[in-house]
């Protein structure tokens, strides 16, 4: 491969905001709000402050950023709409810790070897299994962590 060259990707993840997930959460709520007005009589400020829920989402909707994230022989990246991009050579990081949460959600926290931690943003993060195989693939320390409370 030639100098200046980037080298090809180990594992390349994105996913964009707008998913069919998204749009059923919405219609489904948006439809309880219009049943509760209309069947149960509910006062407008109600139906309105229920509707409140509604604006995010319907911003994201409509926006539709994309988060994505990268693993190559140089180095780990994401790129997120809230936090912007981040890039981290691979000789910087110590190891990286892989949590499942009580809620069943996953979080990453990469170790730096000048003892910085950087959580890796939710909406940037892979599936876990094989996200992990990437990391110790590109020969990275993974540490593996149930259900802690700290």
């Amino acid at each position: 491969m030639p100098d200046g060259e980037a080298s090809p990707a180990v594992y390349r993840y994105s996913r964009a905001a707008r998913t069919p997930h998204l749009v059923i959460a919405l219609t489904l709520w948006a439809a309880g709000i219009l049943i509760i007005s209309l069947y149960v009589s509910a006062t407008v400020w109600i139906a309105v402050v229920l509707a409140l829920p509604l604006l995010p989402g319907l911003w994201e909707l409509w926006r539709n950023p994309t988060a994505m994230l990268a693993l190559d022989n140089k180095g780990l990246s994401w790129r997120n709409a809230a936090s912007g991009s981040t890039d981290i050579p691979l000789d910087r990081i110590s190891h990286i810790r892989l949590d499942r949460r009580w809620d069943f959600s996953h979080r990453a926290t990469i170790f730096t070897d000048s003892g910085k931690r950087l959580r890796i943003p939710p909406d940037c993060l892979p599936p876990h299994q094989r996200f992990e195989q990437a990391l110790i693939a590109a020969n990275l320390r993974v540490e593996r962590h149930h259900f802690q409370i700290l």
